[in-house]
């Protein structure tokens, strides 16, 4: 379960993180980047419910990965 929930939870944020850099609008990059950023510390927190352990952890900083990469990728041009 805890790596079904993260995979899904990861690739759901990555694509939120494409499509981030797809978006024409303005504001709606930075936007998607937080949801991004929110589902990726939602799913690590949901595995840590998963596997009984406490659930605030530095490891919830994981979570800020794929949308801490977007934004680097997408700003640092």
């Amino acid at each position: 379960m805890s790596a079904l929930l993260s995979v899904t939870s990861f690739i759901f944020a990555g694509g939120l993180c494409f499509l981030a850099g797809a978006a024409d609008r303005p504001g709606a990059r930075p936007g998607l980047l937080v949801i991004a950023a929110v589902v990726g510390v939602v799913a690590v927190g949901g595995v840590r419910v998963i596997n009984r352990k406490r659930v605030v952890t530095p490891w919830l900083i994981l979570g800020l990965l794929p949308s801490a990469t977007a934004t680097w990728v997408l700003y640092a041009r």
